[in-house]
């Protein structure tokens, strides 16, 4: 897959609504839910979904949050006010001068229910999925993990016939909090997210890489069967009637 691929998935720089944009026209987001995490209490999940859609309201990425900061983080509690407002995630930091990056931890293919078909307008029965880490940072500031992201691309942008390309599997990384476990530090988990699965064997920390790759295999696949069960419900709370 070449770089100026549309389907490739920009891990810094472009953000994926830039590329949204760029065959759709302009996109906004229809926040359906968006967890306040100053009132919901500390260990119960925080989430988010919001549908990306083109002017004509047709569906182009679902995505389903799992908001992971602390309502002490004043940086991104202001920020993620503005999100759950209806602001588009990566504009949003980028208009307050952050650079976004983000670390892929998973990439596959899943059913798509009807509401879900409906929404995208396709007779595509599958859609790919990718999970991502999102971090922001400013000059002179450590990185800020805001969440993990699950993307839901329409089979008219991310074509599922494609399937899982070896960009795709080159790009996934272990979880950013098994990388910690193993002494890997924040700020050289944001340095090396730039590679975009081109020369992804992070040099000096190459065995704890590899180490936290083993650590991070359950806790993804336990992730992965999580967001399935979210798209298995026919009625998703509050999803607009199509």
């Amino acid at each position: 897959m070449q770089l100026d691929d549309p389907e490739h998935f920009p891990v810094q720089g472009k953000l994926h609504t830039d590329r949204l944009e760029e065959k759709y026209g302009p996109i906004h987001a229809v926040v359906i839910q968006h967890d306040d995490v100053g009132r919901v209490p500390k260990g119960t999940e925080r989430l988010r979904r919001a549908r990306l859609v083109d002017d004509m309201d047709i569906l182009r990425t679902y995505g389903l949050t799992f908001l992971a900061f602390d309502e002490n983080e004043q940086a991104l509690v202001s920020i993620d006010t503005e999100i759950r407002e209806g602001g588009l995630l990566g504009k949003t930091f980028r208009t307050h001068g952050y650079v976004v990056k983000k670390s892929v931890i998973d990439v596959f293919l899943m059913p798509v229910p009807l509401w879900l078909q409906k929404d995208f307008q396709v007779t595509a029965q599958e859609a790919k999925v990718r999970l991502t880490e999102f971090y922001a940072k400013k000059d002179g500031v450590a990185p800020l993990y805001y969440a993990t992201i699950v993307e839901i691309y329409s089979p008219d942008f991310a074509n599922p016939e494609h399937g899982i390309s070896e960009f795709d599997q080159a790009q996934i990384n272990p979880l950013s909090s098994t990388l910690l476990e193993v002494g890997v530090g924040v700020d050289t988990i944001w340095e090396n997210l730039d590679k975009a699965g081109t020369d992804t064997d992070w040099g000096t920390v190459k065995d704890q890489y590899k180490q936290a790759q083993q650590l991070s295999l359950l806790a993804i696949e336990s992730l992965r069967m999580k967001v399935l069960k979210h798209f298995e419900e026919p009625s998703i709370i509050n999803y607009p009637t199509l």
